[in-house]
């Protein structure tokens, strides 16, 4: 992942404007990254030097749990690099 920073706040934030669709108690929601839980756990220095060489690894797992039945979806996506877009922002298709 781009930057490689286990910014869990990013992700809680896109949690939180879900909140329009569907009740979400902050309480339940639990958010991992691999298997390492960031939410509402504290992860530790060490921790975070861990979780930032797992961020730059080919795949990377954020696990969110809301917590609020039993349904659960993959969601799939890509993290496009500073070089990508650069490349690729000088041209209109």
């Amino acid at each position: 992942m781009h930057g490689a920073d286990p910014n869990w706040g990013r992700v809680a934030m896109a949690i939180g404007k879900c909140s329009n669709y569907t009740d979400i108690d902050q309480e339940k929601v639990v958010i991992r990254f691999g298997t390492q839980e960031v939410y509402p756990s504290q992860v530790d220095e060490a921790g975070l030097v861990k979780l930032s060489q797992y961020m730059k690894g080919e795949d990377v797992l954020i696990h969110v749990s809301l917590q609020t039945g039993t349904a659960q979806t993959t969601v799939w996506g890509c993290d496009l690099t500073d070089g990508y877009v650069r490349i690729n922002a000088d041209y209109t298709t």
